[in-house]
């Protein structure tokens, strides 16, 4: 079975949408959201649905950990709110782990049409190929007992993810599969494309200049 987990924080907008989309899948599944206090009505809608809800403090890889404890599959999936899964993916996900790999992600695609977003998602995608570096928002699968052999996402406020990929490569075989994950472009549209871009190289080379996570935060916003 696999697990699917969702960190949520007032995504109110789009979470119902997530849910329908995942309750439509064929084989074994479950749902689990993990809610970091939302101050809108995201738990009252996650409420009105056949999926497991659990409350968090407001920390993506906090949540992530409490989901994958409360969680019964043997395959485990990290999955953004605004992010929806091509069919199929799911099967080649379970086709995946059982060929021999620890886990891997989704090639990315940006639900807007606009030419800067392929630049985007190819360039990310083809960072996570070449470096299996994953981001939280190309859905980061893994193998439930890789899982906890190396300790779950670091409780971070920035780049669990990151730093969680690197810990999942040094444990085995992970691949970037030729499914779809589509994600909304919010951050894009609500702070720009430019200023995103910025924000993002910042924050990448301060991470990788040893500044702190927590400082490194103050760059980079919620657009919830």
């Amino acid at each position: 079975m696999i697990s699917v987990i969702i960190p949520t924080y007032n995504e109110e907008k789009v979470i119902e949408k997530a849910i329908k989309s995942l309750l439509k899948e064929e084989g074994s599944l479950e749902i689990i959201i993990v809610d970091g206090a939302s101050r809108d009505n995201t738990a009252a809608l996650v409420a009105n649905y056949p999926v497991k809800l659990i409350s968090s403090e407001k920390n993506r890889g906090l949540q992530m950990n409490e989901g994958a404890k409360a969680a019964k599959g043997d395959i485990f999936l990290f999955l953004h709110a605004d992010c929806f899964l091509d069919k199929g993916s799911f099967e080649e996900i379970r086709n995946c782990i059982k060929e021999g790999f620890i886990g891997g992600c989704l090639k990315q695609r940006i639900t807007d049409s606009r030419a800067i977003y392929r630049w985007i998602e190819s360039s990310g995608n083809i960072r996570a190929k070449l470096s299996k570096i994953f981001y939280g928002d190309q859905a980061i699968f893994v193998r439930r007992d890789i899982f906890f052999k190396i300790g779950g996402f670091d409780e971070v406020a920035l780049f669990d993810d990151v730093l969680f990929s690197k810990k999942l490569r040094r444990e085995g075989q992970t691949r970037v599969l030729n499914r779809n994950v589509y994600t909304l472009p919010r951050r894009w549209k609500r702070q720009g494309i430019i200023k995103v871009t910025l924000i993002n190289c910042i924050v990448n080379i301060g991470f990788k200049l040893g500044i702190s996570p927590q400082r490194l935060k103050k760059f980079y916003y919620d657009v919830r």
